[in-house]
């Protein structure tokens, strides 16, 4: 059973491990020379332009999940982050994050720029650095989108401005402040991506979704379900996308306006055309039954399913397999007799039971050192979380052996320490192992968490699969039916080791 566990571990490092492993994407075949010194500018880790963006906003910024790694990232503003970063000659390095929480990677020092599809607002001019505009038509600007069925109802914004109508907007975007400047009267939805936003029209839970003309026509060219509402738009003077850097971080945002600036003529309307040629091949038809589709989805993105599984299985046998090494020092400690030891040990258990998860989450992603890979954080705040809950597993299981226990074992001449070796602990470990089990089954489902920090777990999966087809549910299932399939497995596994132990 020893080896067949080590290789089972083995086996998912392994597989993540090639699952990491960079493929070519467009555009990085494009080669561009270095032409722009950046000595002096503030880079989180040296030698990189590192870029945060929220991959959910085709033809702009998307996911090609054919490919791995940082060749997955796609998209216009792709091509010009790998632009700027070789014209600085520094390597490109890319942060995925929820579009409402790109910018808190400028207060933290995760990133040194931020190119998402943005557009400029004074509040953001207020807080953050603001380069020119990289690119402007002329012709984009804010609109509507909602379902075929309902594009007759509204001819015009004052249609949409009433208290029985529901708008959805991206949180902490430029569309949100429009919603909330012109159409007063209506509800917002603030959601954190477009794909949220149609699925919510589609099972009307929404009547429309504020966006970006240019995104929103790559939107009804890949799903009919739904249309631009015609002549219906957001009065706006501001239009092209310009990026973000740290508001103190001067130098950098001199050296992109500079690369701005030798931007060839129609570059970027040249990088958002392949683009968008790419986003609609990639799309999948959402006419077919719930079924057809389902199995298309599996079909397609059945190797990103998978190393999801061995994402989510290594963070839980990580977490569970540190937090039990804490706990066991933490129970410890709670069983010493030195009262400050005691106290602390206490203290830590009830702090890390008094808070939730995905505050510890987010405080250690943040407090971490820049050049940790999300993946670490959320394993530490994972296991340290593990570690509260399974010291108060094990303190029950040794308080439930006997009293009489310890004293005939005294009595035998026994020292504390061989006393909890030969005869505590494996009567402790019986009482322990189903409630062990059962933290590891939470562990599993407790890692969907971590894709709030796209590590690559089943739910970031999910959510990567939904920015690029626009499909919800039918990904839903099938990370559902995953999730119930490892927790079953895991939980019969261990239901196995407590009839051996028994017997």
């Amino acid at each position: 059973m020893k080896k067949i566990i080590l290789a089972f571990i083995l086996g998912i490092l392994t597989f993540n491990l090639v699952g990491c492993s960079n493929n070519k994407s467009s555009w990085q075949d494009e080669k561009y020379e270095k032409t722009i010194d950046v000595t002096g500018a503030k880079l989180v880790n040296e030698g990189k332009l590192t870029v945060a963006l929220s991959p959910d906003y085709a033809p702009y910024e998307f996911l090609d999940l054919t490919k791995s790694g940082i060749a997955q990232f796609n998209g216009s503003d792709v091509y010009f982050a790998s632009y700027l970063a070789q014209n600085f000659g520094l390597e490109l390095d890319i942060i995925q994050m929820s579009f409402d929480n790109l910018f808190a990677t400028l207060t933290t020092n995760k990133a040194d720029i931020v190119i998402s599809g943005l557009t400029y607002s004074s509040e953001r001019a207020e807080n953050y650095g603001l380069t020119k505009s990289y690119y402007d038509d002329g012709e984009g600007g804010q609109v509507l989108i909602c379902s075929k069925e309902d594009v007759d109802k509204f001819k015009t914004l004052d249609d949409l401005n009433k208290s029985n109508i529901k708008i959805s907007a991206q949180n902490n975007s430029l569309q949100m402040d429009l919603v909330k400047e012109f159409l007063p009267s209506a509800q917002i939805d603030l959601i954190q991506s477009i794909p949220d936003g149609l699925t919510k029209i589609k099972q009307d839970k929404v009547d429309a979704l504020a966006i970006s003309e240019l995104a929103a026509l790559t939107v009804v060219e890949e799903n009919s379900d739904f249309v631009i509402i015609p002549n219906v738009s957001f009065p706006t003077e501001e239009s092209g996308l310009i990026a973000c850097v740290s508001k103190n971080n001067t130098v950098l945002l001199e050296k992109v306006n500079l690369a701005i600036s030798n931007l060839a003529e129609n570059q970027y309307y040249t990088w958002f055309e392949v683009s968008k040629a790419l986003a609609n091949e990639l799309s999948i038809d959402s006419s077919s039954n719930f079924f057809t589709i389902t199995i298309k989805l599996v079909k397609n993105y059945g190797l990103q399913f998978l190393e999801g599984i061995g994402i989510t299985l290594s963070l839980s046998l990580i977490s569970v397999l540190f937090g039990t090494i804490i706990a066991i020092f933490i129970t410890f400690l709670k069983r010493n007799s030195f009262k400050p030891l005691n106290a602390l040990a206490t203290v830590y258990v009830e702090f890390i039971r008094g808070i939730p998860l995905l505050l510890l989450l987010w405080f250690i992603y943040l407090a971490a050192p820049s050049n940790w890979p999300p993946f670490i954080s959320v394993a530490v705040a994972l296991f340290l979380n593990s570690a509260a809950y399974v010291s108060e597993i094990i303190r029950a299981g040794i308080n439930a052996v006997p009293k009489g226990q310890f004293e005939a074992a005294s009595c035998l001449g026994l020292t504390k320490f061989q006393t909890m070796h030969k005869i505590i602990i494996p009567q402790a470990l019986k009482n322990i192992l189903p409630a062990l089990g059962n933290e590891f089954v939470m562990l599993i489902k407790e890692t969907s968490l971590a894709s709030v920090f796209f590590v690559g777990d089943l739910m970031t999966i999910k959510n990567n699969i939904t920015s690029l087809t626009y499909l919800s549910l039918e990904p839903f299932v099938i990370v559902g039916a995953i999730y119930f399939v490892l927790t079953f497995s895991i939980s019969k596994l261990v239901k196995h080791f407590e009839e051996r132990m028994s017997a």
